[in-house]
């Protein structure tokens, strides 16, 4: 006899998942654990007896995989935040079996709180291929600071700026380090940061070819200061304007809201930014801003800054404003399918 509904989770792993269902009244059916495949997946998904399945699987390295395998076998799939349940992660009896029991009981109370994943593979491709260049921009200013490093613990202190990363004044650099052997070191370095290099070269464009589908991009050009990056960075990980119907939402993912905690009536801290939320974008709004300010022509942009200067008198809460305002366009103008216009920027803060 077949059941009306049913809720599943998955805790996967790379070698194997375990998944947990339970049924309407909240009485936990049955785990199993099975290797971690595609075929292995399906198997057990299908042989649910149920009308309606509503599965769960918390987010990590495989659950945009998982995600796309079993979404045509399900009613409904959430991948779900771990950090909103810390009670699974922390708890001193954790074992696969209890996480999945569990996260079912969270799933049936509509206690989870879901994370975003595209449904396209073209998007999730196009995010992917920004992640790269991401990665390789990173490793290229780790190699650089490694660099630095070493030649001032081996007494060449005079190491600012970007002359020691050009190839031409190379040797000339490495002829103060006495050493051989450190000498060797910083040869290998110097090959390590070329070959960085290559890849960033390599993976954005990458990322521009894949991102002329997306007209939206076009439009985030025109908004002084975002440029090229900016823009590829902002449309891979939105993915759609869609995901947030209001702007504090917005700021809230790009780690520019404010957190306000209280208790009884008091607070519990002094307000500051919330630290959940993704650094990139949030990064890519202050890199606008500074690009926008050093622009030797007035823009929009720069007006809005001093404007909101004079306002606050604060230079923090200004540049803040400004980072909000870059986002907000940028997500409206792309809602609303309309033409960027340097008007925008006259609206309120």
């Amino acid at each position: 006899m077949s059941m009306k509904q049913v809720y599943l989770t998955i805790d996967a792993h790379a070698r194997n998942c375990v998944m947990g269902s339970m049924n309407t009244r909240g009485e936990f059916l049955k785990s199993w654990r099975f290797k971690t495949c595609e075929k292995e997946l399906i198997k057990h998904v299908e042989v649910i007896n149920a009308r309606k399945k509503i599965l769960a699987v918390e987010e990590g390295p495989l659950a945009f995989w998982i995600a796309q395998t079993l979404r045509p076998y399900v009613n409904e799939l959430v991948v779900s935040d771990p950090r909103e349940t810390p009670l699974i992660s922390r708890n001193a009896m954790k074992r696969d079996k209890l996480d999945v029991r569990n996260l079912c009981r969270l799933l049936r109370l509509g206690e989870l709180k879901k994370v975003y994943h595209p449904e396209e593979d073209h998007r999730a491709i196009f995010k992917a291929a920004v992640q790269q260049y991401i990665n390789f921009r990173n490793q290229e200013t780790a190699i650089k600071l490694k660099i630095k490093a070493k030649y001032r613990s081996w007494g060449v202190p005079d190491v600012e700026g970007t002359c020691v990363y050009n190839p031409e004044k190379k040797d000339e650099y490495l002829k103060k380090v006495r050493s051989l052997v450190i000498r060797n070191q910083l040869e290998r370095l110097y090959s390590l940061l070329n070959t960085a290099l290559e890849m960033q070269t390599l993976s954005l464009k990458e990322a521009k070819k894949l991102s002329r589908r997306y007209p939206e991009i076009k439009e985030f050009l025109k908004v002084p200061g975002v440029g090229i990056i900016g823009s590829l960075i902002f449309d891979a990980y939105i993915q759609t304007p869609h995901r947030f119907p209001r702007k504090q939402q917005l700021w809230r993912y790009c780690k520019l809201a404010v957190t306000d905690r209280s208790s009884d009536g008091k607070p519990l801290a002094y307000k500051r930014l919330d630290k959940a939320g993704n650094s990139e974008l949030k990064a890519m709004s202050y890199r606008a801003l500074l690009a926008a300010m050093r622009k030797r022509s007035d823009n929009e942009v720069r007006q809005f800054y001093e404007a909101s200067l004079k306002r606050t008198h604060n230079h923090t809460r200004a540049r803040l404003n400004t980072q909000r305002k870059i986002l907000s366009v940028l997500h409206g103008g792309w809602r609303r399918k309309e033409a960027y216009r340097p008007e925008l920027f006259l609206g309120s803060e």
